[in-house]
């Protein structure tokens, strides 16, 4: 997923700036790069990626946060937002998915929404 990405974002106005295996790594990198937006996993290793949505708004209440995975039932997606998350994109997603949802996201929050 990392390496579909990585060349997703080519050619785009974003780039990847760091990645992560688990929570506290996630933690490190935001706290290292401090990304516009984040691109987490609900399955991870150890914690799952919605406990590191709640861990990172801890750390960075305005973090942009935009969950992906292919898990996306109604409730986990509704769970997710009520937690702090700026969107949810369901994989597998095309690269004009990602790049557009990207956009919005830091438009968004660019704008004050």
């Amino acid at each position: 997923m990392l390496a579909v990405v990585s060349s997703f974002l080519k050619d785009s106005r974003f780039e990847l700036v760091g990645t992560a295996k688990n929570c506290k790594d996630a933690l490190d990198q935001y706290q290292q790069h401090r990304p516009d937006v984040v691109l987490l996993d609900i399955v991870m290793p150890g914690e799952t990626g919605i406990d590191t949505l709640s861990q990172l708004l801890r750390v960075d209440a305005k973090a942009r946060v935009v969950m992906v995975s292919s898990l996306g039932t109604e409730q986990v997606v509704l769970d997710c937002l009520k937690k702090g998350a700026k969107n949810f994109l369901q994989k597998p997603f095309e690269k004009e998915d990602l790049v557009a949802l990207l956009e919005k996201v830091h438009q968004e929050t660019e704008g004050g929404s």
